[in-house]
């Protein structure tokens, strides 16, 4: 008996189920936080219908997909979700998609997660942005088996548990950057930055401050592109405890970046200022001040550190590879709102 070509190759796809990998989409948000919504976990009712442009290729097999919550200085508690998904292949555009959800729905369209309860694990202040919620499908999706390229995620929220905090993490297109302080830090210091333009973009004077920390102390200034992994598989946050700094002292940049090094002055503070320049735009930069105390017997290494100062460099795009039709009110409306400028930021994990 001959195999026909779809069998061949869900048995070709089989055999691939044991190595997993994942991929960021959009890409650029893999290492640098994005913006908080409604969108998905981020209300209790929602339908949120994401779509990618040629995100892999034909045959590519998803096993399931992760969910970021966006970046604070709080701890966010763990929850329950009523969640259903569907997968489908289409030829939607994610710069003209059809505000009616079903008009965006491919041929191929499978309910990879029947209606049900998922468990969404609670999220320490201090945490990576390699940390997504991860939503394992129970029926695996073979992509593009219909022809077509693009791939559209259609997830409906039809309730959450009591005490959700989540504001899901997503990509947000803006001519200017934006700067938030993110996690928590183990001393009196503070980390604050300004942008002599007021919206962070290439040609600003941009300022990072260190305020609070004890007079006359050394300090660093600690500088990074990548804010997801301390070193290669080892996602931040880096614990100095460890190593006898004070408890609960967390780096949250890669340390390969570099730092600076400073005395704070007779009012405990210290800068530094430079001028955003054209091949930053468009990145995430993570900063991050450490200043030395006297040492004590819980904090032997004498060094304590700020929360992480994240600074996006405007302007921000993120079109035309992706898009998302939503309703932040409501899981059982036919129409939605349709914007190519926003889209949650998700990890697909594939054979």
């Amino acid at each position: 008996m001959r195999s026909t070509p779809l069998v061949a190759l869900l048995c070709l796809c089989a055999g691939r189920l044991g190595a997993q990998t994942s991929l960021v989409l959009p890409a650029e948000y893999e290492r640098a936080w994005g913006s908080p919504s409604t969108m998905v976990l981020g209300a209790n009712s929602t339908r949120t219908q994401i779509v990618f442009a040629n995100p892999f290729p034909i045959g590519t097999v998803l096993l399931g997909i992760g969910l970021r919550d966006s970046t604070g200085s709080t701890d966010d508690p763990g929850f329950t979700a009523d969640l259903e998904i569907a997968l489908s292949s289409t030829n939607a555009l994610p710069g003209a998609l059809n505000v009616v959800f079903g008009g965006n729905v491919g041929s191929d369209v499978t309910t990879v997660l029947p209606r049900q309860l998922v468990a969404i694990a609670p999220m320490r202040a201090n945490r990576s942005t390699g940390a997504f919620t991860p939503i394992p499908f129970t029926t695996p999706f073979v992509f593009g088996l219909n022809g077509l390229t693009n791939l559209v995620i259609d997830i409906k929220v039809f309730g959450r548990s009591a005490g959700a905090q989540w504001a899901t993490d997503r990509a947000l297109a803006s001519l200017s950057g934006r700067a938030v302080t993110t996690g928590v830090g183990c001393g009196a210091g503070t980390i604050t930055s300004t942008s002599t333009l007021g919206n962070y973009v290439v040609g600003s004077n941009l300022t990072v401050a260190l305020g609070n920390a004890p007079p006359g102390t050394l300090a660093l200034l600690t500088y990074s592109f990548d804010q997801q992994e301390a070193a290669t598989g080892v996602l931040l946050p880096l614990s100095l405890g460890a190593i006898g700094a004070a408890p609960n002292c967390d780096l949250m940049v890669n340390p390969s970046g570099g730092f600076s090094l400073y005395v704070a002055d007779l009012f405990g503070a210290a800068s530094q200022s430079f001028v955003v320049p054209p091949l930053v735009a468009h990145s995430g930069l993570g900063m991050q001040w450490g200043y030395f105390v006297p040492t004590t017997p819980s904090n032997s290494l004498g060094l304590e550190i700020t929360a992480n100062r994240t600074i996006w460099i405007g302007p921000e795009i993120v079109g035309p590879g992706a898009g998302c039709v939503y309703d932040a009110s409501s899981s059982a409306t036919p129409i939605g709102t349709v914007n190519a400028n926003t889209v949650p930021i998700v990890q697909i994990v594939r054979a």
